[in-house]
């Protein structure tokens, strides 16, 4: 499960999000308890990432994604299924005022430099 989760956390960090997204189900399937529902909101997070390109951008349904995995994340601090939380949901808030400046239309893309990166409990994974 180890080189799983370092396969997800890469997948995620190099923005290949429809991808990650599939991998941290994958793995949430195969966790129990908090680890299980902190993979679920991470994935929630990169299907919310990946609609800043399917079919050309889907700001609406980026937010609704971000949303719901804010909301399972926002309980967790600490090191769940080995990847640090400490830092996610105040990135993820960010990237949701972005995503909504996005959908009113007060900015023609998402700022992707609010995207931010996943940590892995033994170090980087890059």
């Amino acid at each position: 499960m180890i080189e799983d989760l370092k396969k997800a956390v890469k997948l995620f960090n190099r923005w290949q999000f429809q991808e990650a997204q599939d991998a941290f189900h994958q793995l949430a399937e195969e966790a129990e308890g908090r680890d299980r529902v902190f993979l679920e909101g991470i994935a929630l997070i990169a299907s919310g990432f990946y609609r800043i390109w399917h079919k050309g951008g889907e700001p609406n349904a980026m937010v609704s994604y971000l949303e719901k995995g804010m909301e399972v994340l926002k309980p967790f601090n600490g090191t769940f299924a080995g990847i640090k939380s400490e830092g996610v949901v105040p990135a993820i808030e960010a990237c949701l005022e972005e995503a909504a400046r996005w959908r009113r239309g007060d900015s023609e893309i998402f700022n992707r430099d609010h995207i931010p990166r996943l940590e892995f409990e033994a170090g980087d994974v890059d």
